[in-house]
């Protein structure tokens, strides 16, 4: 092998040794030759590259000399292990400047990456909110070596390990269109869907199919930038659309536009599910306007609260939708394995576009990904996949609520694996993310969605896909104490005009009170306090979750404890009025506000003068 590794030239002006020693010193920089490791001897060395051993010897005293090797008595000569500080005091030689100009020669301009949305050893971090990556506990082991062992049977080899052209494994397509698909409310041919190496190879044989300079794309806004980027590749122009609770404006798409892309279950990155009236109203607005729609599923069947509306695709009567989905985000990100699924003259063209970079996604995955689906096994993980994530959304929107009630408010979201949340206009997420990762927590700012340069600020994610439940309040709490540390953060003040009640004024007060508010999830709640001490809550638009507590009073302090909600932990409040408004403050600082009622009225008394004023 060294002598393939170390090339020695005959027509030069430098000695052998000299080679030699330059030849070690690149492949000892480069790793081939690790700190530590053992190097040949020099007579085993001078045998392969065909050099006198003294040579060879001499080479290696001057490599020992100059710190890249050690020798040991008895043992051979090694590598030295101090490398790092010996390339800090004699830096290596800079590599000679390339004179083959590739930046000339690339023809087609490369576009700015992204920053990546986390550090690659997330992994190492104790709280790690981000979307897009699994717990590595998630992952069906067992299953899926039980399908890779059936695929490596020989009946099975013969199937798949011959050369099919660029064709799909008919398996896999079957248990897509058969049992995965209808799921969705579509019912494709085997002619209409083609397997992809993963969502984005999907997005990009489309964009090189249908896009170019004369094509106008509306995205939504925010949205996925890797759609953006291939549009921008492509020369498209890009017509963004805002995005709010009820997902991409359809009234907002330009009646002109070529294409519409949109994430409807979850969309990227807000989370919002696209409501089913616009769903209908987008189909529409594409069959009267002559434009097909891109309908990428991400986590479509992550629905908690409610059950997940039926695919774009199923309402599209002409043939306008391309629908991608993929089972990397259910499974594992590397796994890679989607799929398309439009008319079948689309498919054709994407299958020969394919073909021209890679024939098929490899074919032994197909078929292990086919078992998988056929012996039931796709149904159990997508259970227990979407119980584990539900869990951990509940118990991440319950950590928000508790403390963060009035610093963040987040958008309207039924399920999926993140959480999108608007802070103070002024906070910088880009910073609270740098400061939150000192401590050992992971969230992602969001600027990388934007396509508009007048992007705003003070947005940022969590996710929970990759971080175990019972880690999500302490990471939220640690959160929240870097988030109130930030004297720069001007977080919502008390009404200068409230009135603080003192004592007497809140034992008057407090008594038979309805507090009417709602979560930093936008969703209603009710609690009724009465004057035995006794509260009930209600939250949700239906009264969905409840819980009983009690309350008292110490001085000018309201006290509350709940047997569920905020962990059942007993918290103090000072409060104030205004009007209809009560807002509860703790350590000086505002927390939550709602409006209130009081059955039956409060006569006025002069132990309250200041509420009587206000009122």
């Amino acid at each position: 092998m060294l002598q393939h590794l170390l090339v020695l030239e005959a027509n030069t002006n430098i000695s052998l040794q000299q080679q030699i020693k330059q030849k070690l010193i690149e492949a000892i920089i480069h790793g081939y030759f690790p700190a530590g490791s053992k190097m040949p001897s020099s007579r085993k060395l001078a045998e392969q590259l065909d050099v006198a051993r003294n040579t060879v010897v001499f080479a290696y005293q001057q490599l020992t000399d100059e710190g890249y090797l050690i020798s040991k008595e008895r043992s051979g000569i090694y590598v030295s292990d101090n490398l790092q500080s010996h390339f800090e005091q004699n830096p290596p030689a800079e590599s000679s400047e390339d004179k083959c100009h590739w930046k000339n020669r690339l023809k087609t301009p490369t576009r700015s990456k992204l920053p990546p949305p986390y550090p690659d050893n997330w992994q190492e971090y104790p709280y790690p909110f981000i979307a897009g990556q699994f717990d590595l506990s998630l992952f069906p082991v067992n299953p899926w070596r039980e399908c890779s062992r059936l695929t490596m049977n020989i009946n099975e080899i013969s199937t798949w390990a011959s050369d099919s052209g660029s064709q799909d494994d008919l398996f896999l397509i079957e248990e897509i269109r058969t049992k995965v698909l209808p799921r969705r409310g579509i019912f494709a041919k085997p002619e209409e869907i083609l397997i992809t190496v993963g969502s984005q190879q999907g997005l990009y044989l489309l964009s090189e199919l249908v896009l170019n300079p004369q094509t106008i794309l509306a995205m939504e806004e925010p949205g996925y930038p890797g759609m953006r980027q291939l549009a921008e590749h492509r020369g498209a122009a890009i017509d963004l659309v805002k995005v709010d609770n009820k997902g991409i404006q359809v009234d907002e798409i330009n009646n002109h536009v070529d294409a519409v892309f949109t994430t409807p279950s979850h969309q990227v990155p807000t989370a919002v599910t696209l409501s089913q009236s616009r769903r209908e109203q987008l189909i529409e607005k594409a069959n009267e306007h002559d434009f097909i729609i891109i309908e990428d599923d991400y986590e479509c069947e992550a629905n908690f609260v409610t059950n997940p509306h039926p695919a774009i695709k199923s309402l599209d009567t002409q043939g306008r939708v391309i629908y991608l989905s993929s089972f990397s985000k259910v499974l594992a990100p590397g796994l890679r394995i989607g799929f398309m699924v439009a008319p079948a003259e689309f498919i054709k063209a994407a299958r020969s576009l394919r073909s021209l970079s890679v024939r098929h996604p490899p074919a032994n995955n197909q078929r292990t990904m086919a078992l998988f689906i056929s012996l039931g096994y796709y149904d159990t993980v997508m259970r227990k996949l979407n119980q584990t994530l539900q869990l951990r959304w509940q118990e991440l929107r319950e950590a928000l609520n508790h403390y963060l009630p009035t610093a963040i408010v987040t958008s309207h979201s039924v399920g999926g694996s993140a959480c999108w949340i608007k802070g103070p206009k002024h906070l910088n997420s880009q910073q609270f993310a740098a400061q939150a990762a000192k401590n050992g927590i992971l969230i992602e700012s969001v600027s990388r969605y934007y396509g508009d340069d007048r992007k705003p600020e003070y947005y940022f994610r969590l996710g929970v896909s990759s971080i175990e439940v019972d880690k999500i309040r302490a990471g939220v709490e640690l959160l929240a104490q870097i988030f109130w540390q930030n004297q720069e953060t001007e977080l919502e003040q008390l009404p200068a005009n409230a009135q603080k009640l003192n004592t007497e004024q809140l034992a008057d007060f407090i008594a038979n009170c309805e507090f009417i508010g709602r979560t930093v999830f936008g969703e209603p709640y009710r609690i009724k306090l009465e004057s035995d001490g006794s509260m009930q809550g209600w939250e949700g638009h239906h009264n969905e979750k409840t819980d009983q507590g009690q309350w008292w009073l110490e001085g000018d302090t309201w006290f509350r404890q709940w047997q569920h909600w905020s962990y059942g932990e007993v918290l103090g409040f000072n409060i104030a009025v205004l009007g209809k408004q009560i807002f509860w403050l703790r350590d000086g600082k505002l927390v939550d506000s709602a409006f209130y009622t009081q059955k039956p009225p409060v006569a006025p008394s002069e132990n309250m003068p200041g509420l009587i004023k206000n009122q």
